[in-house]
C-alpha cells in the first residue's frame, strides 16, 4: 500500500488545516481563550509547514508592516521602565502572538473559499454567544460556563438593579465590543448580498445579537453602533439607516430600565455621562499620571494594572484597574510615541480601505469589505470607553478583523486586475 503523497497534496492539506485552524480561532473568541490559543497554535503550525514545503520564507506584504515593527520595538524598549519583567514579557508574547496571527491570516486567507469558511465560523460563534446571552437573560445563568447574569446600576429607592448580559465572555463590556464588531458584517451581507432565504436566517441571528448588545448597557458599544449606522448610510447613501437612528433615539427612553434612565438624567453633561465621577474619571487620571511620569516609553508594556496603585489619586478607592480607554492605556504602557504609531496605523488602515473599496467589483467581496470595515470602526470607537486591546479575547478579535480586511481588499484588487 503506497502512502506517499505528492508535494501538491501536502500543500493542499496544510492549506485546509490552516483554514480550519483560523475558523476555530474566530469561532472561539467569545467562548474560550484556551480554544483561541489552540487555534492560533495550529494555524501557525500548518502555515510554517506550508512555507517550508513551498520553500517560501517571506512574510506577506501589508500596508501596516512598518507599524507592526514599530509597536514591537517600542514594546521591548518600554521594558526599561517596567516594575515587573515577567508581566511585561507576558505582554510581549501576546503582541507577538497577535501580530503573527494577523500575518498568517493575510497569507493564508488568499481565496474566497477560505474567507467564506472563516466568515461562516464567525457567524456560528456570533449565533452561539447570542443564544447563550438570551439564555442567561432568561434563566440567570449562561449555559457555556455557568456564569450568573451580571447586574448593573442600582435603583436608589428600591434597590433593584438592571441586568446586563455578559454570556460566556468576561463581562458585559467585552461581550458588547465583540457583538458590535461582528454585527456590521452580518448586516452588510444581509442587506447587500444574501438572497431571501439567507436574509431570513441571518436576520434572526442579527436580532438575537442586537437584543444582547442592547442589554449589555455599554455606552461605548452604543457609540460604536451609531457610528456604524451613520457610516453605512453615508457610504451606501441608504436612508434606512437614518430612519433607524431616529427611531432608536425616540424609543430608547421607553426600552431602557428605569434605573439607567434616572442615572442618565442625572448626568446630562456629556463628559459626566461618559466619564462619570468615581469611575472612568479616576481610571483616566491614573493613566494620565503614568503618561506624565513616563511620556516617551511608558511604564512598561502590559504593566498598567500593577502600576495603578502607584499613580492613582489619593482619593481613588480602586486598585489594579484598567484605564477603560484603549488609547490612554496604550500610551501609559508604551508611551506617547507608541500611541502615535497606533493612531497612525489606524489612519493608514482607514485611508487604505477608502482607496481599495471603490475598486472592488465582486459583490460578495464588496459587501464583506464594507461589513468588516464597519466592525473595525465600531471597535476603535468603543475603545474610547474600554481598554479593548488589553483584553486577550478582544485583542485577538481586533487583529483578526484587520487580517480579514487586508485579505478582502487584496482579493478585490486581484479581481480588478483580472477584468
Amino acid at each position: 500500500m503506497n502512502l506517499k503523497i505528492s508535494k501538491t497534496q501536502a500543500l493542499n492539506l496544510c492549506q485546509h488545516g490552516l483554514e480550519l485552524s483560523l475558523c476555530l480561532v474566530i469561532f472561539s473568541v467569545p467562548v474560550s481563550i484556551a480554544m483561541v490559543n489552540i487555534g492560533i497554535g495550529c494555524s501557525f503550525f500548518f502555515w510554517s509547514i506550508r512555507k517550508i514545503l513551498a520553500k517560501d520564507f517571506s512574510l506577506p506584504h501589508t500596508p501596516i508592516n512598518v507599524f507592526l515593527v514599530a509597536i514591537v520595538l517600542l514594546s521591548f524598549l518600554s521594558m526599561f521602565n517596567t516594575i515587573n519583567m515577567k508581566t511585561s514579557m507576558g505582554g510581549i508574547s501576546k503582541i507577538f502572538k497577535n501580530v503573527f496571527l494577523f500575518l498568517v491570516l493575510v497569507d493564508g486567507a488568499n481565496n474566497k473559499r477560505c474567507l467564506k469558511r472563516i466568515i461562516w465560523a464567525l457567524f456560528a460563534g456570533l449565533a452561539l454567544v447570542s443564544f447563550d446571552g438570551i439564555f442567561q437573560y432568561v434563566t440567570g445563568t449562561d449555559f457555556i460556563h455557568g456564569t450568573p447574569l451580571p447586574r448593573g446600576l442600582l435603583d436608589e429607592f428600591t434597590g433593584a438593579s438592571a441586568p446586563r448580559i455578559g454570556a460566556s465572555t468576561h463581562g458585559p463590556n467585552e461581550l458588547a465590543i465583540y457583538l458590535v464588531t461582528a454585527i456590521p458584517l452580518l448586516l452588510s451581507l444581509t442587506l447587500y448580498y444574501f438572497t431571501a432565504k439567507r436574509k431570513l436566517v441571518f436576520s434572526l441571528i442579527g436580532l438575537m445579537a442586537a437584543f444582547c448588545l442592547f442589554n449589555t448597557h455599554f455606552r461605548g458599544a452604543a457609540l460604536g453602533f451609531i457610528a456604524v449606522l451613520a457610516f453605512f448610510g453615508l457610504i451606501k447613501k441608504d436612508v434606512r439607516f437614518a430612519v433607524v437612528l431616529i427611531i432608536l433615539f425616540l424609543v430608547l427612553p421607553f426600552l431602557l430600565p428605569k434605573t439607567i434612565i434616572d442615572w442618565a438624567l442625572a448626568h446630562l453633561n456629556p463628559y459626566d455621562f461618559f466619564v462619570e465621577q468615581g469611575g472612568r474619571r479616576l481610571h483616566w487620571q491614573a493613566a494620565i499620571n503614568m503618561i506624565m511620569a513616563h511620556p516617551v516609553l511608558g511604564v512598561g508594556v502590559n504593566s498598567f494594572s500593577i502600576n495603578y496603585d502607584r499613580y492613582k489619586l489619593p482619593a481613588d478607592p480602586f486598585s489594579g484597574w484598567y484605564a477603560h480607554n484603549t488609547y490612554l492605556h496604550f500610551a501609559a504602557d508604551i508611551g506617547l510615541i507608541g500611541l502615535a504609531v497606533l493612531l497612525s496605523m489606524l489612519i493608514n488602515i482607514i485611508l487604505n480601505w477608502k482607496k481599495s473599496y471603490g475598486r472592488i467589483k465582486d459583490s460578495w467581496l464588496k459587501a464583506t469589505s464594507l461589513g468588516v470595515f464597519g466592525g473595525f470602526i465600531a471597535f476603535i470607537t468603543a475603545g474610547i470607553l474600554e481598554s479593548s486591546l488589553q483584553s486577550s479575547n478582544l485583542a485577538v478579535l481586533f487583529w483578526f478583523i484587520l487580517g480579514l480586511l487586508v485579505s478582502v481588499n487584496k482579493l478585490g484588487a486581484s479581481d480588478v486586475n483580472r477584468l
